[in-house]
């Protein structure tokens, strides 16, 4: 299952999550933006698997509505991964973020129009949101 990326799209007051890849990421990913979530692990529920690597990325849960768009995308690695991402909201939108400074160095609210002027770690994303989000 490590070829499905699963990503939570949040919204909140009309304003959607990103969040900045640290300077000591990956050298494709340094400086780049991205929805939070990631891959599935085996014998993982696909709900679950977004829910989980939320939390463990910024430490808050969601609540999923519904999926926006599939596609696909070429990984850092060079593997073709097939993407899913969903509609989501905060289940509690005073609670602070806690950021896996691993893998996020920011998170920022931005308006839609905006995440097609940031580097996004993959343009596909871009792609497959461009009807929804414009």
């Amino acid at each position: 299952l490590g070829q499905v990326n699963q990503k939570a799209l949040i919204k909140k007051g009309g304003k959607v999550l990103l969040v900045k890849y640290p300077d000591k990421a990956e050298n494709r990913a340094r400086g780049k933006y991205d929805m939070r979530g990631g891959r599935l692990n085996v014998d993982e529920g696909t709900l679950d698997g977004l829910k989980r690597e939320v939390f463990e990325e910024i430490g808050t849960e969601i609540g999923v509505k519904r999926i926006l768009n599939t596609g696909t995308f070429t990984n850092l690695s060079g593997l073709v991964n097939f993407f899913v991402i969903y509609e989501a909201f905060l289940i509690d939108e005073q609670k602070p973020f806690k950021l896996e400074e691993a893998e996020v160095a920011d998170v920022l609210w931005i308006e839609p129009k905006e995440f097609f002027t940031l580097p996004i770690i993959y343009p596909e994303y871009q792609e497959a949101l461009r009807s929804i989000l414009l």
